[in-house]
């Protein structure tokens, strides 16, 4: 399956003992989505073309959905599969 990159906002947390939490997901239309949990957060490479971004393994609206971060670019995105 082929996908492209979907550049998102997103409000994040960044609390006191470190690290960056996202708390919600603002798609392309608008529509916000709330991250009830992340999972786990690793180093790991995307589909599309991106240098080795931070994936945020989320539960978003009860389902598992994967969250990117692009640490050198300041952005956030996720894949979309291309139909």
């Amino acid at each position: 399956m082929d996908y492209r990159k979907v550049h998102v906002e997103v409000a994040a947390l960044f609390p006191s003992k470190g690290g960056l939490r996202p708390l919600y997901i603002i798609w392309e239309d608008g529509r916000k989505f709330e991250v009830n949990r992340v999972k786990f957060t690793e180093r790991a490479p995307s589909h599309v073309g991106a240098i080795l971004p931070v994936r945020y393994t989320c539960v978003v609206e009860g389902r598992e959905r994967e969250l990117y971060f692009e640490p050198d670019q300041m952005r956030w995105f996720v894949e979309a599969p291309i139909r």
